[in-house]
């Protein structure tokens, strides 16, 4: 399988842009007023579980990008709770972000870009790492959820 040329980081920074543009060009009424804040906590949330996961990457030596082969599979630390922590990560930024908006219209953009995950990358790069891993991979699927 090949990579992608355009990667889930990419989709991530787009779906923030997309976000900002609703909110600012499609407005509408506050949700959340003086609480909207709240969106930090999954913000830091999900940048410290991207970056845990990131250096367990880095620390087993295996590559980082999709839908390349791994070297190896890493199970424990945050890989102990999800099989894709990076990804989560990226939907807690979202969702938080969602929050700080404030609006409803950039709500619209989480789900669409859990969809294009799945559809355009997870699909694929479990089928890889059950190719590359065998039942080792098929064990940690049944351990461990895909998201939380």
């Amino acid at each position: 399988m090949t990579p992608r040329k355009i990667n889930p980081p990419h989709y991530f920074g787009l779906s923030l842009v997309a976000m900002a543009c609703l909110r600012y060009l499609v407005g509408g009424e506050p949700l959340l007023g003086n609480l909207a804040w709240i969106g930090i906590v999954p913000i830091v949330g999900g940048i410290t579980i991207g970056i845990v996961a990131a250096r367990q990457f880095e620390r087993a030596g295996t590559n980082i990008i999709p839908l390349t082969p791994s070297s190896a599979l890493v199970t424990d630390g945050v890989f102990a709770w999800s099989r894709n922590p990076m990804y989560t990560g990226m939907i807690a930024v979202l969702v938080g972000t969602a929050l700080l908006l404030d609006r409803a219209w950039p709500w619209i953009v989480v789900p669409i870009f859990v969809a294009t995950l799945r559809l355009r990358f997870i699909r694929y790069e479990e089928q890889l790492m059950e190719t590359t891993f065998g039942q080792q991979y098929v064990d940690y699927k049944t351990r461990v959820r895909r998201w939380i």
